[in-house]
Order: C-alpha cells, then structure tokens, then sequence
C-alpha cells in the first residue's frame, strides 16, 4: 500500500543572518500572515469549487536556548494566540539551518542533517538539498534560488528573492517562497499535488503589515477539537464512493483531519467482510502514517490484484491514535 500525506497549511521559515543582516534581529520581532488554504469541496467532489479558509499566523524571535551545548534562536510559530511550534534556528557559514524543532508541548525533536532554511550567497543559482526523516517521516525536498522579483502582498510591494522547492516525500508538492533582505520571507505559495501530478490543494501565506516587536501571546486555554474525517474513492481527488468494478485500477482511502494531536498516527485497515473464498472480515491490507502537521491531509492507495478484485462487500476501517474513527463500507461488482 503506498502512502500519501501531507501537511495543509507550509509556512515559511524567517531567519537571521548578519553583514548585511536578513532580517530585524530585536527579540520579540513577529510577522503576521494570513494563510489563506483552499479545503476540497464538501466529499472531495472535483466537480464544485474548494473553499478557501482564512487564518492568522504569527512568527516570532524568542530568546536564546541551548541545545547540545548550542546556543540557538527560538522562533515560534503560532495559529491566532495557540503556539503551534517552535523552530530552534542557527546563522553558519552555509547559510540558515534549524537543527531542531519542538511540538506545542515542548517536546523536541533532533533534525539530523540540519534543515537548511536559507543558503548563501543569495544569487540566481544557488541551490541546497534536504533530505531526512522527521519523527519517523521521510522528507525530501530540493531548493533553488530562481532569482528576483517583484511581489505585492498586504504589506506593501518588495523587491525579493524568490527560492523554488520541487518536494518528492512525504508527498508531491511545490513550495515557492519570497525572501526581502532586512525583512524576511513575505510570502510563501503552497501547491499539493497527487501522485499523478495533478493539484491536490493550494495555499498561500501573505505578510500583513511590516514586521514589529510584540510581547509573547498569552497561552490560549481553549484547545482546538480534534476532527477526522474520511472517505474512498476510485481516483486520487474524486468524489466518494460506495461502489466500485472489479476492474478499478486503485481504491484511494482519503483522510482529513483538523486539530490532530502532534505526531498523531493514522492507520487504516482494508478488510473483506463478505467475499466469496475469503473468511468473513478478513483483513486484506494495512497502512500507518503520522500526521505533520494538526491540520493535515493524505491518501492511503491499494492497487488492484493481478486478477482483479474479487466481487462482494468491504469496509475500510481509519484509526487515529489507535483509536477507531471511522468506517466506510462499499461493494465490488462485477
């Protein structure tokens, strides 16, 4: 079974560097977005519109802390007033990397080769691989300084550096992102797209005004609810289905989910329940995942038999956090 997951909303990294500095390097120096997401239709029908959701984001320098005997840069990340994680950052001679990241309970995770958020010099040209695996997910990504252009967002119009990525893992996407010198990134454009290379979903993220130095946002105390929502189909961003022929190429298990736990795991279960010479709710086939991201989204693939699949009844059964959510149920005929 092949995995397909990936994140909904891609933020920019904001980072510092110095002679000539990158960006403001004040402590308490934030940058407010708005992340505009495009949501698949209600049923991922391909035939309607996607909606678009409005959010605000916030990127902010906190202080100093140690990390192997290293002292990095937090830069934390929020959703309105939620910390949603904090990016531990470092200027080397290579450029920006961030060896470490943590979730919004403080846990830390070690990222090992480093991820390099912005390489120097900045010129048309330049160009930096990551590749790694975070909390049990493979990344992969490729990066390319395209070179400068003007951009006009909220903030008002920038000369900027462009920098393209092409991901491969954990799912097909392409990042491009919009960094001004003294500023930081002003807008980044998100493109998910299907393993046939078709558009999944778009998102953007705009800066709002100038960056400014701002006090900590008090710790939300409302947390957001958790939601998982689930579906099968015969195509990789077609509607759902409850009836397939024996000769359907693939059956795609789709999976939404908002306001996940960290590193929530998603599992889910293919299982014959009434199948002519298979025993009665037979599992067929199993895939995991974990999510990136509280709001995030991806498709589990099961391929068709060599011979073909065999007539009766199924259900598909999506896990989250080994807790069962929910069941689909659907037919193969002849």
């Amino acid at each position: 079974m092949k995995v397909a997951v990936f994140a909904l909303g891609m933020m920019p990294l904001i980072c510092g560097a110095t002679e000539p500095p990158l960006l403001p390097p004040t402590e308490g120096t934030t940058w407010n977005y708005d992340l505009v997401q495009e949501k698949p239709s209600e049923g991922f029908d391909i035939t309607k519109p996607n909606e678009e959701e409005h959010l605000a984001v916030s990127y902010r320098l906190g202080g100093i802390e140690k990390i192997d005997d290293k002292d990095l840069q937090r830069l934390e990340i929020y959703r309105g007033d939620t910390l949603e994680s904090v990016d531990f950052i470092a200027v080397e001679e290579r450029g920006i990397t961030c060896p470490a990241r943590a979730d919004s309970r403080g846990a830390v995770t070690k990222l090992v080769p480093p991820q390099i958020m912005l390489a120097t010099p900045l010129k048309t040209g330049t160009s930096w691989n990551f590749d790694a695996a975070i909390s049990d997910t493979k990344v992969n990504q490729r990066y390319e300084i395209a070179g400068e252009e003007d951009v006009d967002v909220p903030a008002g119009k920038f000369h900027a550096w462009r920098i393209h990525c092409e991901q491969t893992s954990p799912a097909l996407a392409t990042i491009d992102r919009w960094f001004v010198p003294g500023t930081g990134f002003v807008k980044v454009e998100t493109v998910a797209k299907a393993p046939s290379g078709g558009v999944l979903q778009r998102s953007s993220l705009a800066l709002k005004e100038p960056p400014k130095v701002t006090s900590s946002p008090k710790k939300s105390t409302t947390p957001q609810s958790e939601k998982l929502s689930a579906g099968i189909s015969s195509e990789p961003g077609g509607g759902f289905k409850t009836e397939f022929k024996a000769d359907a190429p693939a059956i795609y298990a789709r999976w939404r989910g908002e306001g996940l736990p960290d590193h929530a795991k998603i599992r889910v279960v293919f299982i014959a329940e009434n199948v002519a010479d298979v025993s009665a709710d037979s599992e067929i086939d199993e895939s995991n995942t974990v999510a990136p991201a509280p709001n995030a989204n991806g498709t589990f693939t099961l391929s068709q038999p060599e011979a073909g699949w065999a007539p009766g009844s199924y259900r598909v059964e999506f896990y989250l956090d080994d807790a069962l959510t929910e069941t689909v149920k659907f037919k193969i005929s002849k």
